[in-house]
Parts: C-alpha cells; structure tokens; sequence
C-alpha cells in the first residue's frame, strides 16, 4: 500500500497544518498514511505526524532510531542498542503508546518491513528501525491511531511509515563526524546520492543512495555521575551493589577477581582460603570489589545501499523497482550474572544446571558440580577438593557481536483500467544474522583444566582459549508481500466525490533462530531462546470516504485476515472530519485492531531465564528455613524458567477511538488536540506476569533425587541453623519451571497529544518556525483477574522490554531561523518524573520497589530485611524528570557547498538516577529513555557538497 509524498506547502510538514479551501486547488492529491484515498490536504481524521527529511536533519540526530526513539508518543515498551542485555541484542524498535515493540507496525513506503532476527524479549517480532538509510528518506509519518483496518495485524498503537525519495537528480555528498565532551563515542558518517533522469522529460529516473555510520563505544567507567553510583552503603541500610562486595545481588558468596576457595571441611564453609589478591580482612570490609564492563553507547556500524528505478510505461502507467541492502552491526555486553562470566560458582545445592532444549526436543538438563580446585593444587590447603568461587576475569563479560544484513527487493505498478487507479506490489525481503557469543563457560573443560593444572585462578590468562570459546549462529527472518489495490470515484456528492479503495494482500512470514549446538546439548553455558516456523496471511480490504457535504468527511474501513495459524480476524473503522469553518475542524476515530501470535509465542519456541530466588513447594514449604523436614538449601534457590510456545494462543484484539479539535487562528499557526483510547484485549502474557494470576498454568519440572541436608529438628531458640543429615530428597530436585504465554487479561491505556505548527516572517530578521509535540497519558492499566493494576507515571510495566518506566508527559519542541544563508534550530526534549512502583510486579510501595529491583540486575541498593524506609531514601522513590536541548546550524557558503554542526545535549543534562530500572546501559541506574543524559554533550560538524 504505497504512500506518496505530500505536497510542498506551507504547512507540509506537520500533521497539525489545516488548509483552507482557498488553497485547496493548488495542491496535489496525494495519499496520507492512514488512509487509501487520494486527498487535497494532509488532514485525516486520524492524528497523524509528519517528521520531514529537514526536520531530521534540524534534530542533530544522525540516525532515525534517534529521531524515533525522542517521539513524545514513543513510550515505555521501547526498545534500544543502550539496554545491554536484551534478548534482541543490536536492534532498536519503537513502542507507541507505552505498548510494546510487537503493537507498533513499522512500514518502508507503505508496506512491511521485515522482522528483526532476535525477537523483543525472546517473545515479540519487531522491526529494527537502525536499518534505514537517513540520505534516502524523504519523511516520515507516524500515525497516532489504531490501523488495522487497513495495514492488518501489529497497527495496534499506531504506525511509523518511513517514506524514501521518490525520485532524485543530481548528487550529493555529506562527511560529518563528532565525539562526546568526554571524548568517547566518537561517531563518523558519510552517505552519497546520485541520481539521473526525469521521469516526466526522459521517461525514467534512476538514483542510488549509499550511507555510512559507526559510533565507538561509551565505557559505564567513564562516566562519574549520580547515576554511575552502585555502592549505596553511605544510606541507612544501604547495600553496596558493586561486584565483590558481601551481600551484593544476594548471592551467597561474593564475585570475586582474584578467586577463593570454601572450606570443605566445615559445615559454613568458614573459613575460606583466598587465592593472592585478597583476604578475608579486604573482603569484609568490600575492598576486593570491582567494577562492571558494560557499555553505555554498543560500538555500532551501519553501511545501507539503496537503489532506485522509475520508468514511465505506456498510458500513464509507471513501473518502480526499489532494491537495497542495510548491514548493521553492533555488539552487546551484559554487565551482570545474566550470561555466565560474573556468575557466582559456588551455589548451596553444589551443581551448575544448564537447560537442554531445541526444536523437536523437550526441555532437559545437564547438570555439572560446582568447580573446585582440586587438593593436589599448591593454592588449596584442605587436602581436599574445595569449591571455587572465581570470576574469571580473563574470560570476560557475556558479550554478543551481532551483524545482520537486510535484502530488500520490491517493484510496483501504478496506473488507470477501466476508470479504476490501479496499484500493485510484489515484495521479498530477507533478513540474516550473524551472532557471535563470548564469555560463556564450558563446565567440564574447565574443571579439567583446573584439576590438571593447565589454568591457575588469578595467574592464568588463558580462560577463554581453554573453556569458552566463541559460539555462533546464524538466525534469519524472511517476508514476502503481493498487495493489489483499485480506487475509483464512485458518485458525486455535494462536498467531493464518494471515492472507494478496495484490494487483497498476501503476507508470508519465516523465521529460523536457533542456539549454537554447544549451548543446546547443554555442553556449554548459554541462553536458551528459540523459534522456528512461518505465518501465511491472506486478506482483502475496502475503504470508502467522501464528504456529503462540504464541511463533513467520513471514512470507512474494514479489512479481514485469515492467518494459517489461529484463523481469522475482522478490523472494521470510522473516521470523521467537521469543519464548520476554516479556522476550526473536529475529528474522531473508532476501531478494532489486532496482533497475531509471533512465530516465538506459537511457533517452535522456547526461551530459558533466571526467574530470581525462590523457594521448592515441597522441600522448603513456604520458604521458611531450620523447620524439621526442610531441606535448607531450596528456601532460597535461584530458579530457571523455561518460557513454552503455545499453539492454541489467539491473536490480541484492541479497541481504539480519537477525538480531537484543529484550530487555525491564522496561517501561520496551527494547533490541534487529540484525545486517544486504546482496550487490549485477549493480550499474550507469560503466565508468570500480572501478578501471578496464572500460575496454574506453570509447571515445575524435577529431576533424579539428589543428596541434600535436610533439618532432622527445628532449630532451637538461639541458634542459627537447624541439626541437618545428608539424604536423599523424597522427590526431584528441581530442574526448571515450564511457564506458557496465555491469552490474559486486557490493557487499557488513554491519554492526550498536542501538535503546534507556526511559520512566521519576521522581515528583516528572517523566518521563524517553532514545532510542539506534547503526549500526556491519563490512563495506563493492566487488568488481571479483575485486578486492576494503575501503571501510569510509574515503572510498570516492567516485565516489557528495557523497564524504562511509564511518566505521564513526554514533549519535544523545536524553534527554527532561517536568515539568508544560515539556519539554526534549537530542540527541546523533556520527561516527566515518574514513580519507581509497579504494582503488576508487586511493588506497590517505594520500600517494596527499592528492595524487590529486577534479577536480571546486580541487586537491590535497599537491604531486604528493612521493614521502614529510611527518610534518607525519599528522594529516590520517584525517578526526577529530564529535560535535554539540542542544536543544530547550517550555513550555505556557496550554491554548492553547505556547511553544519550540531550540539546535543546542549547543557550537559545528566539523567536522573532510577534505582528500579535493570535496562539502563553498563547495568548504571538510569532509563535508556535518557540516553542522551547518559552520553553527555555531543558535539559533531560537517559538510555537504553538491554536485
């Protein structure tokens, strides 16, 4: 479904812009995202953003996940390259409304993208936006409404529709390179375009389009911020939260560099033999800690080559054929025990368990002993082997390199039959990635070459050579599209034509994402996430609009799919416009939407993770410890999940309605006011999630019995621990927990955005052009079980992508001059402050939010055991607002040559410290919504020369 470009006017660029009927015979007709009819202006009844290529480039953004990421419609199920442990590790995606990333359809010139290779979360297929080239775009729209009737599965919370250059002549070329006020980060750029032929004079147009971008990382060592700080010790209850420190992310026994042993010979363990480097005095008093690895800014590099070929056919019919190639690499470190290398070696119940599973192959175990150092070692004085606890510095962190390489190939036909227009695309489009793994441990290779003495703990520096390789796969993504659609005026009526759009799609979908053989025979340590199987998707769709009377639009449209998945769907929308004058007009939407079950929610998938401490049902009832009968070392036992597939999933089903109000005092200033609602209903859940209303549907898997100390009498009054004997367990011990995606109760999410526009000469000073685009959410709720969750202006949900947070405000305002030569914009970003509590995750207090912080993060800066929270830690229990500017400067030195630069974070804003989030980069306490804060100034100039 194409989308061509508006036309120039005064008001083209923004979705605000309401043109009289004066003006209305000099303009084009052209289609608005949103809609398939043809139009004299770029209002629809739906609220529609439009970001042109001047508007980027005012942004001092280089990419467009930048200019995305700030959309002040962009929420919290966003997704960037600055969370460092994401299962899509080296995409970026946008989420709409605070939906996720799956509920945002992303289109290239009106029609699908092809997924990303790694699914959000291991769950939802997104589009990666960090693959598009910024030279070829000419705009793009966002559409703030609902739009499957028309777009099909996924347009749920709107849709961001990146529209290329039609055509171009002539050629242009633009270096530009910058660095943080650290100087890190650096980032060079180049992109060409060069182009030929003009279709109405020649018959054809052909250009081609080349960018290059690569960004240096940033260190989490380099910055010296509040936000930097992990050591909370200073607070009443504190918790120093830096790797080696005692009590840090609760483990048992500190991380540690330099490695120590524990006593075999006594029932604590105590005391412990430590390996040179540090000692038992240094430990207690946290002087053998050491800092994260973890990046803020992942090294990336992006190289897109796009081609383009128009040819005029006979009878006004044209032919396009648009190919491209976008290769994006990047690389992912996790600062935390999420992969292996800073995993704690020596657990209570003595073994490491690694997760077997694959395609065709139910979930398993392997499970390996603790590693010990062996008694003949010169570094162990028990006589005896004794467990290890040892971080491997040598091995590393848990570091992903991805590259992934993007085919696209698409032709289209445009034309007139028979008083009908007639558009039709034919589409294939590939994704393939290349996933190299570091840092991840092979137990028993490493057990052997400590025990045969071919790697000594703190001496050696050969770790990763001897006992973890690198691994690799190789997960693709395939999409496939034939779209035909007709439009013919059909009656005239008093206020235009009744114009009706109908057509068919088909839409095939693959995905293949395995894990590297090593890790699925459970040989070696790794995240198990995998999905295998296509989607077919055939549907048909109609749209009728006209106006019966002048000042009155109406919109109508329905669309079904039938997927060979779940079955079918129905999509039906109204939309209506009134413009009693030309300075006022009222619009508002209704319809349904959907998104169907991911191939990794229905598919052949399934995805292992840490589900945090718990305790075993029958071994350790309740989780209390030192009563007769409990086996101590299951009260507290950091569990593994296993999220399943489920074929009998259907797909979500939302509801969406707008109403708003555009106000054109004068030409030069536009204003329009938007209220949106958005039901989901039937939403795809782990069965784990909302508070944990369907547990039924979780099943704990055992395996063999195992030796273990179980308490032969309650522990008396006084003491610490009960009297234990070693015997076997009267059941399995436990291996996993198998937890489904369900279909699950519903969210509910409304709100309001403001769009500004004005353009005003000044005379003798120039232009002025000043843009507002505001987004204030009223309502966020999640419903489970008829329990209802308020989740607006707080962290929930965070179980959704980077945990970034929910504030109510988001805005981005820009003001423009232009004079003669020069032009400078300054922009403006601004968050408001938000709440650290999630109730959906059962954290209703701040007390609870700053003790129950995410497993997937080092830990929590508020000891557990505090029943009060200390007045010390109140300004903490909300995460402030942040605010950073941009500007950006142009000035044209010859009709040729053009030179610019750009500053962002102009003022050095830092970002507010969030003690809940476990996204933010380098395991650092801040949302990667504040990306910015977290990279400091940015400074980069360049060049663009014209040929």
């Amino acid at each position: 479904m194409a989308t061509s470009t508006a036309a120039a006017t005064l008001f083209a660029a923004s979705a605000g812009a309401q043109q009289s009927s004066s003006a209305a015979p000099e303009l084009a007709e052209i289609v608005v995202t949103g809609s398939l009819i043809k139009r004299t202006d770029t209002e629809t009844p739906s609220p529609v953003q439009i970001i042109s290529a001047e508007d980027i480039k005012n942004s001092g953004y280089t990419n467009v996940s930048d200019v995305l990421r700030t959309l002040s419609a962009n929420g919290s199920g966003t997704l960037n390259q600055g969370f460092g442990q994401a299962f899509a590790a080296g995409a970026s995606g946008i989420a709409l409304r605070g939906l996720s990333v799956g509920d945002t359809l992303t289109l290239i010139d009106g029609q699908r993208m092809v997924s990303y290779p790694l699914s959000d979360d291991g769950e939802r297929s997104f589009v990666d936006v960090t693959a598009i080239p910024i030279n070829a775009v000419e705009g793009i729209d966002v559409v703030k409404d609902g739009a499957s009737a028309l777009y099909g599965a996924d347009a749920i919370a709107g849709v961001v529709n990146v529209k290329l250059k039609k055509s171009y002549v002539g050629a242009e070329f633009t270096a530009e390179a910058g660095t943080s006020q650290f100087g890190d980060g650096t980032t060079e750029h180049a992109n060409g375009i060069w182009g030929m032929g003009d279709l109405a004079s020649d018959g054809y147009n052909f250009y081609v389009a080349l960018d290059w971008h690569h960004s240096d990382k940033i260190l989490g060592a380099n910055r010296n911020d509040a936000f930097t700080t992990t050591d909370w010790s200073s607070l009443p209850n504190g918790v120093n939260t830096r790797p080696g420190a005692i009590g840090a992310s609760s483990l048992v026994y500190p991380d540690s560099v330099s490695g120590y042993l524990i006593n075999p010979n006594t029932a604590s363990g105590q005391p412990y033999a430590f390996l040179p480097g540090c000692d038992q005095a240094s430990q207690n008093a946290n002087k053998c800690t050491f800092a994260f690895p973890g990046t803020i800014q992942s090294p990336t590099t992006q190289i897109n080559l796009l081609a383009r070929f128009t040819k005029s056919l006979a009878n006004d019919w044209t032919a396009t054929v648009t190919g491209s190639v976008f290769d994006s690499s990047a690389q992912q470190i996790a600062a935390t025990t999420f992969g292996h290398a800073f995993s704690n070696t020596g657990q209570e119940q003595g073994s490491i368990v690694n997760i077997t599973f694959s395609p065709g192959k139910l979930a398993g175990t392997v499970v390996y002993p603790v590693l010990t150092l062996p008694a003949t070692s010169s570094l162990n004085p028990f006589g005896t082997a004794a467990n290890l606890v040892y971080s491997f510095p040598d091995v590393g962190p848990y570091q992903v390199d991805v590259d992934t390489i993007t085919y696209r190939l698409f032709g289209d036909v445009n034309g007139k039959a028979a008083g009908w227009d007639i558009h039709g695309d034919v589409g294939v489009m590939y994704a393939s990635m290349t996933q190299k793994i570091f840092g991840e441990l092979v137990p028993g290779a490493a057990q052997t070459a400590l025990n045969n003495g071919t790697y000594i703990p703190g001496v050696s520096t050969n770790g990763q050579a001897l006992f973890a390789g690198e691994n690799s796969d190789h997960p693709s993504s395939t999409l496939g599209v034939v779209d035909l659609t007709g439009a013919h005026d059909l009656v005239e009526m008093p206020g235009g034509p009744l114009s009706m759009v109908v057509g068919g799609q088909y839409i095939h979908k693959a995905l293949n994402a395995q894990n590297p053989p090593p890790v699925v025979s459970g040989v070696q340590e790794g995240t198990i996430a995998f999905a295998v199987g296509s989607q077919d998707d055939a549907a048909g769709f109609i749209e009728l609009g006209g106006k019966p009377i002048k000042q009155l639009e109406v919109d109508l449209s329905g669309r079904y799919d039938h997927y060979d998945t779940y079955g079918g769907s129905a999509t039906p929308r109204i939309g209506v416009k009134f413009t009693p004058i030309d300075q006022i007009a009222f619009r508002g939407t209704w319809g349904k939407g959907f998104r169907a079950p991911s191939i990794a929610e229905s598919g052949t998938a399934g995805l292992a993770f840490g589900q945090g401490n718990t305790n075993d049902p029958v071994l350790c009832p309740g989780g209390v410890a030192n009563v007769k009968g409990t086996y101590n070392a299951l009260c507290s036992y950091p569990a593994v999940g296993v999220a399943a597939s489920n074929p009998a999933l259907k797909a979500v089903k939302s509801t969406n309605a707008t109403f708003g109000v555009i106000f054109e005092p004068i030409k030069a200033l536009s204003v329009s006011v938007d209220w949106y609602h958005i039901e989901l209903k039937n939403d795809i859940i782990s069965a784990s999630s909302a508070g944990g209303f369907y547990v039924d549907s979780i099943q704990l898997v055992r395996g063999p019995p195992a030796n273990l100390a179980v308490c032969t009498a309650n522990a008396l009054p006084g003491q610490t621990t009960c009297p234990q004997a070693n015997v076997p367990t009267p059941v399995g011990y436990p291996s996993y927990t198998v937890v489904p995606y369900v279909n699950a109760g519903s969210t509910k999410t409304s709100g309001y955005d403001m769009d500004l526009k004005s353009n005003f000469d000044v005379g003798d000073f120039g232009r002025l052009r000043g843009e507002l685009n505001a987004t204030y959410i009223s309502q966020y709720e999640l419903i489970a079980n008829d329990t209802i969750f308020d989740l607006a202006g707080t962290h929930g949900p965070q179980s959704i992508s980077g945990d970034t947070g929910n504030p109510r405000t988001r805005a981005v305002a820009s003001l423009t001059w232009d004079k003669g030569a020069f032009s400078g914009t300054i922009s403006v970003n601004y968050q408001s402050s938000f709440s650290i509590v999630d109730p959906s995750s059962g954290y209703s207090t701040c007390l609870q939010a700053l003790q129950g912080r995410s497993p997937s993060a080092y830990g929590s800066a508020l000891s557990p055991g505090v029943k009060t929270l200390p007045s010390q830690w109140y300004p903490y229990c909300s995460v402030g607002h942040f605010t950073s500017a941009n500007l950006y400067a142009a000035y044209q030195a010859s009709d040729h040559l053009q030179v610019h630069g750009s500053i962002t974070n102009l003022f050095g804003s830092v970002p507010p410290v969030d003690l809940q989030t476990y996204g933010g980069g380098a395991e650092l306490a801040y949302s990667t919504l504040d990306q910015d804060g977290a990279v400091g100034r940015f400074f980069l100039v360049g060049a663009t020369y014209k040929f």
